[in-house]
C-alpha cells in the first residue's frame, strides 16, 4: 500500500482515551493511510492496549524511555512515507471524514502547506462547545502574535515534502507549545495556512492536557512572541521590542514609565502598513488594540489612585 496520508499519533502513558482515539483513526471514511503510533516510554498496560489491534496500515514506534512530545512527532516526521501528514492525539477524536475532507481540500489547493479546521472542545461528555477558528491565511498568521486561536494542533494536516524541504522539527526546547513553534517556523519558511469552516475533531480538555498545566506555558509563549515581533514589526529597536513584548504578556508588572513607552511603542507598531510575512495587518492592528486598550486602563487606574493619595 502507499498510503496518502502519515497519521502522527504520539501516545504516552494515559490510557483513560486512548482507544477511543485510536478507533476515531481507524474508522475514517478516507482509508488510504498509515498510522503511525509512537510509544513514547509506555508501560505495559498502555502498551497492552495498541498491540490489540490487527490492522496493517498500523506502524508502531516505540521509546525505551519516555523522550517527551517533541521526539514523539519529530519520529512521526521522519518516518512519514506519505504526501501528507495529518496530526493527532491520544485523547481526541477525529470525526469520520476528516481526512477525506482535508486531503480533497489539500489536493485542489495546492497554495496551502497547512489545512486546519474547526472543532469541538469536549470538557466532559456532556459539555461541549463548537469552536471557530480563523479561515485565511493572513489572520491565521497574524493570530500567532495571541498564541491560541490560530491552528488546533490535532486538526492539522501538513504537506510532507515542505517539512522536509524546509527542514523543518519541533523543538524540544518548548514541551507545552512545541506546535505553536512549529507553526511559526512554517510560516518563517513561507508557508501558507487555512481553517476549513466545519468541526472535523472532538477536542477533550481535561487536567492531563499539556496546555492545561499552566506553569511553564506563558514562559513558552513569550518564547515564541520575541520570535514574532521582529517578523511582523522589524521598524522597533530592540529596546521597543522589548517593551512591547512585555506589554503583551499576561500578568506582567510594568512600571508606569513603561506602561507609557509601551502605549507609544503601540501606536508606532500600528501604523504600520507593510506586509511582511503574510499576515494581515488589520487583525494585527485589532490585536494591540485590545492590549492598548488594556494597558490604557491600567494607566488611568494607577493615575486616579495616585490622585486620591
Amino acid at each position: 500500500m502507499n498510503p496518502k496520508i502519515s497519521v502522527i499519533f504520539p501516545v504516552g502513558n494515559r490510557e483513560a482515551y486512548l482507544k477511543e482515539a485510536v478507533e476515531s483513526v481507524l474508522g475514517q471514511s478516507f482509508t488510504e493511510f498509515e498510522l503511525l503510533i509512537i510509544e513514547d516510554g509506555l508501560s505495559s498496560q498502555v502498551a497492552s492496549i495498541i498491540t490489540c489491534y490487527r490492522d496493517e496500515r498500523i506502524k508502531i514506534i516505540k521509546f525505551p524511555m519516555n523522550m517527551g512530545i517533541s521526539a514523539a512527532r519529530n519520529a512521526g516526521l521522519l518516518t512519514a512515507t506519505a504526501p501528507y501528514i495529518a496530526l493527532m492525539d491520544s485523547d481526541d477524536i477525529a470525526l469520520t471524514d476528516r481526512f477525506q475532507k482535508q486531503y480533497a481540500w489539500m489536493e485542489s489547493h495546492p497554495e496551502v502547506t497547512v489545512c486546519g479546521s474547526n472543532f469541538i472542545t469536549m470538557f466532559n461528555d456532556e459539555n461541549r462547545m463548537p469552536m471557530r477558528y480563523p479561515e485565511s491565511d493572513g489572520i491565521i498568521k497574524s493570530r500567532f502574535l495571541i498564541v491560541d486561536s490560530a491552528i488546533l494542533n490535532p486538526t492539522a494536516m501538513i504537506r510532507t515534502d515542505f517539512v522536509r524541504k524546509s527542514g523543518l522539527q519541533y523543538d524540544a526546547n518548548f514541551p507545552r507549545d512545541h506546535d505553536h513553534r512549529f507553526y511559526v517556523e512554517i510560516m518563517r519558511n513561507g508557508g501558507s495556512f487555512y481553517n476549513l469552516q466545519e468541526e472535523l475533531l472532538l477536542y477533550r480538555r481535561h487536567d492531563g492536557n499539556a496546555t492545561r498545566s499552566r506553569s511553564g506555558v506563558d514562559i513558552e509563549k513569550t518564547k515564541v512572541r520575541e520570535i514574532l515581533i521582529p517578523l511582523f514589526f522589524p521598524e522597533l529597536t530592540g529596546e521597543e521590542a522589548r517593551v512591547l513584548l512585555k506589554g503583551l504578556c499576561e500578568n506582567v508588572r510594568m512600571t508606569m514609565i513603561e506602561a507609557c513607552f509601551c502605549l507609544v511603542v503601540m501606536t508606532k507598531a500600528m501604523r504600520e502598513s507593510r506586509i511582511f510575512t503574510g499576515e494581515d495587518r488589520d487583525e494585527l492592528r485589532k490585536i494591540l488594540r485590545f492590549y492598548y486598550e488594556s494597558l490604557v486602563k491600567m494607566v488611568n487606574g494607577v493615575s486616579k489612585n495616585v490622585h486620591k493619595c
